[in-house]
Formats: structure tokens, C-alpha cells, sequence
């Protein structure tokens, strides 16, 4: 039997408002592709006041974005201080980590990796 395990999902950009989460996730496990794992990035470290539409800018500054989502706490709407990327191009999602991994944003210093799949044996 063969497993596919992802390190988190990929978002997408659905949300009505800063309370609001969205439930349209998807990881590469349900999609199964490996070529989503080349464009998926995980976003950590990111400033709490920080808008979805401020982590879309900056990331679009790189290349074209599938989707954007920056995870908020679902009572409160506050930021959890993480979000995810989606590239349209794989080489612009290694781009963004070469350029944006280690960025200075307010006083946090963002970590910017990729979502890798891995695949094992049960």
C-alpha cells in the first residue's frame, strides 16, 4: 500500500473577510500531483498584523500566484503568523525562496520553504 504525506495543505484564496477561514483546502495528497510540491510553499514567521493581500503582493512581486492564503484563528481573526503560496510556475516558487527566505518584515524574520511530499511504504 502506498501513502502519499504532505508537511501541510494549499489554500485557496476564498476568504470574505479578516474573521473568515476558508474550508477550500487541498494538499498534494488529495491532488496527487508532484508538480504541485515544486510550486506550494509554506510561509512562517510572518508579522501578526500582516493582510492576505500584503503577503499576495509581496510574494506576487516574484511571479504569478495560483493561490494565496494566510491562515487567521477562527474566533478571533487574528493571524497565526503563517500562510501558504501556490506559484503557476515552479521556477518562480524557488525564486521566492531564494529571494524572500530570511526577509526582514517589521521585527520578525520570515522563513519561506517549500511543501515537499513524501512517499513511503505502510
Amino acid at each position: 500500500m502506498e501513502t502519499q504525506l504532505s508537511n501541510g495543505p494549499t489554500c485557496n484564496n476564498t476568504s470574505n473577510g479578516p474573521s473568515t477561514i476558508s474550508n477550500n483546502c487541498s494538499s498534494p495528497v488529495e491532488s496527487g500531483s508532484m508538480e504541485d510540491s515544486k510550486t506550494n510553499l509554506i510561509v512562517n514567521y510572518l508579522p501578526q498584523n500582516m493582510t492576505q493581500e500584503e503577503l499576495k503582493s509581496l510574494f506576487g512581486s516574484i511571479g504569478e500566484i495560483e493561490s494565496c492564503k494566510l491562515v487567521r484563528d477562527k474566533i478571533t481573526g487574528q493571524s497565526l503568523g503563517y500562510g501558504f503560496v501556490n506559484y503557476v510556475d515552479p521556477k518562480d516558487a524557488e525564486k521566492a525562496i531564494n529571494t524572500l527566505n530570511g526577509l526582514r518584515l517589521q521585527t520578525k524574520t520570515i522563513k519561506v520553504i517549500a511543501l515537499v511530499s513524501q512517499r513511503f511504504h505502510v
